[in-house]
């Protein structure tokens, strides 16, 4: 409202200026007679204010006026509502005495059936028999009650822990949805052994997620345990395997480590020690071959003592004592020469096998030292108030360990088994050259004699 009256009075003042500079008087009168008429203006603009002023402040005192009526209003709500607080209080207290008063000795007892309904509450939540009968834990909500239970109450607090105990030594079957692993809930049918354990006519195992308050497949199911539940539910069995904790072993086996994962585990070092030891494994398989090969040529030129071959180590030996023009000392040393030719090729392989087979463990212990390592590194870090950092280290340390023994156990085997055949090979040529030494000599005596008769 202000703003307009003065937004008026710039109007007027600019329009008088205006009509004063486009028509100025000629005369004095003229003039004076302008002033009295600018006097005039002046005066109906300033009555025209105080109207509007006096308009406004009779505003502002209505407005005035009526905060002050809602404020005592506001102040009586304020009285009646306190009143009525302290009223409500004062009952209160009356009421609650007056139960005390009526409860007499009772009072303990039904503390102590409310005591007893909380726990059976918490202990049904977490229960497999609440998969068959649902809402049993929402029936004992007067637990967190202040007043007092009711007869049907106390019934249903001695109802439940009856079916609970019933429960827990019966098998039911029974219709329950089920989350299968793609994470879907299906209606299917389940057989629940006591308190233990829960599966469904399919053979898998099931686990009860309190949270959810619904069955769940097993992610990792026991070995085995499929073919005996399917057995026992079509009554082939008698037996069935159960889980005592109520799924909590069963859940342990998809935390079991598998066997790369075990191999992984053992880091770097590990890995060097498997590629030692399929490398030695492939040396001592082809050696073996080898050996194989070598003594079927042997056994076919055993059987055939009349016809020596080149293409097989007794052959070539042999060979060398059949030269008739060399004396018995040389045809020795030929043969001694010959077989050292031969021991070579038979004993391909065995040293190396056999380092690898030290090597290994080696190798192991040095994985155990790395690992111990990392563990008391993570001890001055973080301290040992959490076993799960230093598992890593220990982990690596045991399983290079194992994966150096592992190695080293086959490849002295296999050294044991290609030395062993390696020396019947040996014992096969010297045996047979000697005997054939022997004849030869017999041979050239008997005809030295002949000569000098």
């Amino acid at each position: 409202m202000i703003k307009q009256m003065m937004i008026s009075t710039l109007f007027l003042v600019a329009a008088s200026i205006a009509y004063g500079a486009e028509k100025a008087p000629a005369t004095l009168d003229g003039l004076l007679q302008e002033v009295h008429q600018f006097s005039s203006a002046d005066r109906e603009l300033n009555k025209a204010r105080e109207r509007l002023f006096n308009a406004d402040l009779n505003q502002q005192q209505a407005l005035l006026t009526k905060s002050k009526h809602r404020l005592q209003a506001a102040e009586a709500e304020q009285a009646r509502l306190k009143k009525a607080f302290d009223d409500n209080d004062l009952k209160l207290a009356e009421m609650e005495a007056l139960i005390q008063q009526r409860a007499g000795q009772l009072g303990e007892v039904f503390g102590v059936a409310k005591e007893e309904a909380d726990e059976l509450r918490s202990l049904l939540e977490d229960s497999l028999s609440s998969a068959d009968n649902p809402g049993r834990a929402a029936q004992l909500a007067f637990a967190e009650s202040k007043r007092i239970p009711t007869l049907k109450e106390l019934e249903t607090l001695w109802y439940q822990l009856q079916l609970e105990m019933i429960a827990s030594g019966e098998i039911s079957r029974f219709d329950a949805p089920v989350v299968t692993e793609a994470g879907n809930a299906v209606s299917q049918p389940v057989v629940r052994f006591g308190l233990f354990a829960a599966a469904t006519e399919q053979g898998e195992f099931l686990n009860w997620d309190v949270n959810q308050q619904v069955l769940a497949v097993l992610p990792t199911q026991p070995e085995g345990g499929l073919a005996q539940l399917s057995g026992y539910l079509q009554g082939v069995s008698n037996e069935v395997r159960v889980d005592p904790t109520r799924g909590q072993l069963f859940m342990l086996l998809d935390r079991e480590p598998k066997l790369m994962e075990r191999v992984h585990q053992g880091g770097e070092v590990g890995y060097l020690i498997l590629g030692l030891g399929a490398l030695g494994l492939l040396v001592a398989l082809l050696q073996m071959m080898n050996m194989l090969v070598d003594e079927m040529k042997v056994r076919t030129q055993l059987r055939r003592a009349d016809h020596l071959s080149q293409s097989n180590a007794l052959g070539r030996v042999l060979l060398t004592v059949s030269d008739m023009q060399l004396s018995q000392e040389q045809r020795e040393l030929k043969v001694d020469e010959a077989i050292l030719k031969e021991l070579p090729r038979i004993e391909r392989g065995q040293s190396f096998v056999k380092l690898l087979a030290a090597v290994a463990p080696l190798l192991g212990l040095l994985g155990t030292v790395i690992g111990m390592i990392a563990t008391f590194q993570s001890i001055t870090l973080f301290g040992t108030s959490d076993p799960k950092l230093m598992a890593g280290g220990i982990s690596q340390a045991l399983i290079t360990t194992v994966l150096g023994l592992v190695v080293a156990i086959p490849l002295l085997f296999c050294h044991g088994f290609l030395a062993a055949r390696g020396r019947r090979l040996t014992q096969i040529l010297q045996e047979k050259s000697l005997g054939m030494l022997a004849e030869a000599e017999s041979l050239n005596a008997r005809e030295a004699f002949e000569r000098a008769a």
